[in-house]
Order: C-alpha cells, then sequence, then structure tokens
C-alpha cells in the first residue's frame, strides 16, 4: 500500500521555521560537522537584531520602502501587488511596506495608484496581507494624499508629453487638484485650488477612514 502524504499546510514555505530572515545561533549539529566554529561570540549584526514597536516585533531590520508601482485601476490592488509584496516576505524582508495608497480618489498622483478611499478596497489588500504574514513579515501601509501633485501621468511615462498632465477623459481630475495654496508645484503639474476649510476637514477624516480601513485589511 502507497504511504499518504498528509498536507496540513497550504505551501512548503508555510512549514518553515523560523521564517525567512530570521537569524538564529549555529546548532550543536551544524558545529559537531565543522558547519560553524562554535557560539557566536559577538551579538549578531545590527541588521537581523529584531525591533519592537508598539507591540509589533519585527525580525529583522532589512525592511522594504513604499514604491509607487503605477499598478492599480480605480485604486483596487491586483494580482501583481499579491506577487510584487509576497516576494520580499517571502525572501526574508522583516517588515514590507505598501506603496503610498490614496484615501480619496483625487489623492492619488496617477489613475493608477493604489487606493483605500472605500470599504471594497479591502479584500484585495488583505489578501496580500495575510500571504505577507505566512513568511513572517510585519506588513505596512503608507496612507497619502497627493495634494497639489495629483492627476499626473504615472513614472514610466515621463518625457511621453509636453507635460504631466491628465485629463478627464483619461481618468484624471484636473478640476478637482487642491493644495494649501493656488500654487503650482512645477510648470509640469496642474494648478491646484486652495483649499477650504471643508476640504480640510474632509481629508483629515479620509485619513482616519483609510486607517480604519487598513487596520480592517490587517495591515500591523
Amino acid at each position: 500500500m502507497s504511504p499518504t502524504i498528509t498536507k496540513s499546510h497550504e505551501y512548503y514555505q508555510d512549514q518553515a521555521n523560523p521564517s525567512p530572515g530570521t537569524a538564529i545561533e549555529p546548532s550543536a549539529s551544524a558545529i559537531a560537522q565543522g558547519f560553524a566554529q562554535g557560539p557566536n561570540p559577538s551579538p549578531l549584526p545590527k541588521a537581523f537584531q529584531p525591533l519592537t514597536i508598539r507591540g509589533s516585533t519585527i525580525k529583522n531590520r532589512i525592511w522594504v520602502s513604499p514604491m509607487c508601482m503605477y499598478s492599480s485601476e480605480d485604486g483596487f490592488a491586483t494580482d501583481f501587488h499579491l506577487s510584487h509584496y509576497s516576494q520580499y516576505a517571502m525572501h526574508g524582508a522583516g517588515l514590507v511596506m505598501v506603496e503610498a495608497t490614496g484615501v480619496l480618489p483625487e489623492g492619488r498622483l496617477t489613475p493608477n495608484c493604489l487606493g483605500i478611499w472605500k470599504d471594497e478596497h479591502i479584500g484585495n489588500l488583505s489578501r496580500i496581507v495575510n500571504h505577507a504574514h505566512k513568511y513572517g513579515a510585519v506588513m505596512g501601509i503608507q496612507l497619502g494624499h497627493s495634494g497639489r501633485k495629483g492627476s499626473t501621468l504615472p513614472l514610466h511615462l515621463y518625457g511621453t508629453r509636453p507635460t504631466l498632465h491628465v485629463a478627464e477623459s483619461e481618468g484624471g481630475w484636473p478640476n478637482n487638484v487642491y493644495g494649501p495654496s493656488p500654487i503650482t508645484y512645477d510648470d509640469q503639474h496642474y494648478t491646484p485650488r486652495e483649499m477650504t476649510i471643508a476640504d480640510i476637514n474632509a481629508a483629515q477624516q479620509a485619513f482616519a477612514d483609510a486607517a480604519v480601513r487598513a487596520d480592517q485589511a490587517g495591515f500591523d
């Protein structure tokens, strides 16, 4: 009779203990076989020392900074984002920060930026967080608002037009770009309108609501 394999984990990597990127002292077996010279007489290098911040222990200090990827539609995370962020967790990064994520649709830099301004965004973001957590990564997210730099082209299209403007017909919001003053960032960007008190209050509330959604998605 053929032996049966009991599958208790979804993936082989789920069984890794400790998770990738976790520093360990040499085992007695490794020393006996000549793979190590004995217990490490010096402290772990700083990069591999864990760090605890407000209740979250990060297994090392190799952290992934937020990077705009311009790969969303209507703010939704996609399979690209799942692959992009999971790879860092799988290879041992202690903390992975998700890219600048718009707290309002007009708070994006480009029409292709990630968003968290509505509850429907939570599910796709949660999928990324849950998968990264399997590999021991702490997950963060950069909540952002583009201000006067909104409604522009994604980085890979810089230089293809005289300006960075994205028209309404292309998914932009040229009439809803605003900032603390009506001063243009530069001649490549739209001239913003000056924010009203109501605009400021709405932006503050949008950040608070986005933080709640990020928590619901499982971010640390």
